[in-house]
């Protein structure tokens, strides 16, 4: 055992033994830590470990908060799952996302529920132009306001039903917010899509369009090209929507013969 553990010794390495400490420290934190308790938490210094702290952030393995604070993202468990739906689910999209990024020359990324209140990205395809919007796998956003949250809430059809559903995710927002929010679920709903403003940034668009899954119509994931709010001039716009939505009539189609069992629909949870 022991000169095992000699060679063991003999082929460390020290940069991911550091990236492991903060993975793993992370993971057993109950609240979201700053550079300084993280640093202090796994014995290393704040300079130390700045620099991974920035590689893992832009690998979408850790994300900051507000007042610099650090939590995991959900990427480790894509990556650590053993074929688990995710996984199927964004391998079965990766050939349809990736060729309406060629057709629009915009990005586009994939949501599925990621607890009661909140979404994760599965998988993300970047646009071939030099400027957009890409979102990194792993990122999660609240079901309320985002576009995608919206094709999750157009489910339902009864608006008292997404109402009082809102109220639970949302309890601190105003009844017209809540209200006009379904309302986007219902257009969603009628239409095929919806378009929303991003809650991270003003500047960014994000069109959505919901994947339903078997005769009960689950919605089990929501297709978003994310855009600059000015880079869609009508007529672009009614091709973006449009291909949107047959790439995510094509990709349900898929989704239905390669994982026919049903799938809890996200509401059931509350």
């Amino acid at each position: 055992m022991s000169e095992q553990k000699t060679k063991l010794q003999k082929y460390s390495a020290p940069a991911l033994e550091k990236g492991l400490d903060i993975l793993e420290f992370l993971s057993l934190s109950d609240t979201a830590p700053t550079l300084s308790q993280l640093a202090q938490g796994i014995g290393r210094s704040k300079n130390e470990i700045f620099r991974m702290m920035i590689v893992l952030e832009e690998r979408g393995y850790i994300e900051r908060q507000e007042g610099d604070l650090f939590k995991l993202t959900g990427k480790l468990s894509l990556l650590g799952g053993d074929r688990t739906d995710n996984s199927k689910l964004a391998e079965l999209a990766e050939p349809y996302m990736t060729r309406l990024a060629e057709e629009i020359e915009l990005s586009n990324h994939l949501w599925v529920p990621n607890g009661k209140d909140e979404l994760m990205v599965i998988n993300s395809v970047s646009s071939s132009q030099n400027y957009g919007v890409t979102v990194q796998i792993g990122y999660t956003t609240p079901v309320f306001p985002t576009s995608a949250g919206a094709c999750f809430l157009s489910e339902l059809e009864d608006d008292a039903r997404r109402i009082e559903l809102l109220r639970t995710i949302a309890p601190d927002q105003s009844p017209s917010d809540l209200q006009a929010f379904s309302d986007h679920a219902a257009d969603c709903r009628r239409q095929g899509s919806v378009s929303l403003g991003s809650p991270e940034n003003q500047a960014i668009n994000e069109i959505s369009a919901p994947l339903a899954h078997g005769a009960g119509k689950t919605v089990i994931a929501a297709l978003t090209i994310p855009h600059f709010a000015n880079a869609l001039i009508d007529n672009r716009r009614g091709m973006v929507v449009k291909a949107l939505q047959t790439t995510a009539r094509q990709l349900q189609e898929n989704i239905a013969t390669h994982m026919p069992l049903p799938r809890a629909a996200w509401h059931n949870a509350f």
